[in-house]
């Protein structure tokens, strides 16, 4: 759903730092585990209850929860341990496998709007998703990141038999490229700087199921970060230090 890795990568638990020693078999005289850098044996039998942080040979890598040091994460998992009696939550870095950890408001919110994440925080704001429609996405801007490329070359589809293929790469590689479509690869031909996608796709002579495809491919590259999808002009205002949502 977000990180969209191996499933056998566990996540990390955070818990209240109170009650880490009931889930978690702690060293002599160590309670304080709060930059996630060691890993514990998850105690036996509260292994089913914390299934999704418990890795298959029974350790996790803890985070205890201060409430001196960190009391607005202290009272989230303490209040979700007053609704169901377990004072641990499920923690990972946020971002997801093509991208290094969000570093902006920007930045979380198109992790958000590329994954299935349900919600998201910034601040004291909770933001949600609305249904959208193929309109709500044509209004946007799209641009090429300046570490992206656009190649068509001939490769090989089978031992003796060569097509022409089209891609995307984000280095010097072909190892780091994706496969697009030839429909696809002549619209993002067309951008120069910031182009409204509406401009591309919406045209006479393309007709609405293809419309919608390249609009759906399009959003697959936004969410492999090969391209980028904001309203216009937001990348000016950005460049002049205004962080827009």
């Amino acid at each position: 759903m977000v990180k969209k890795r191996e499933g056998y990568r566990p996540f990390a638990p955070s818990v209240l730092e109170e009650d880490a020693n009931e889930f978690f078999e702690l060293p002599e005289g160590k309670r304080e585990f709060p930059f996630m850098n060691f890993v514990v044996r998850v105690r036996e039998p509260k292994r089913t209850v914390l299934g999704a942080i418990t890795h298959v040979d029974g350790t996790a890598r803890l985070q205890t929860v201060s409430r001196k040091a960190n009391p607005l994460y202290w009272e989230v998992i303490n209040a979700f341990k007053e609704r169901t009696g377990v004072p641990v939550l499920l923690n990972t870095s946020f971002n997801n496998n093509a991208e290094p950890i969000v570093d902006s408001v920007p930045d979380a919110i198109t992790t958000f709007l590329t994954t299935d994440l349900d919600g998201l925080v910034v601040g004291p704001f909770l933001v949600k998703k609305r249904t959208t429609a193929l309109e709500d996405w044509t209004v946007l801007a799209v641009s090429l990141p300046p570490y992206v490329s656009l190649h068509r070359v001939r490769a090989f589809a089978s031992e003796d038999h060569q097509e022409t293929v089209c891609e995307i790469r984000r280095g010097h590689s072909r190892g780091d490229s994706v496969g697009i479509s030839h429909d696809l690869f002549d619209l993002l031909m067309q951008i120069e700087g910031e182009t409204v996608l509406g401009s591309l796709v919406d045209r006479p002579t393309l007709d609405p199921a293809k419309r919608e495809a390249l609009v759906k491919e399009l959003r697959g590259l936004w969410e492999q970060r090969c391209v980028r999808l904001y309203p216009p002009g937001a990348a000016r205002i950005r460049q002049r230090g205004v962080c827009v949502g």
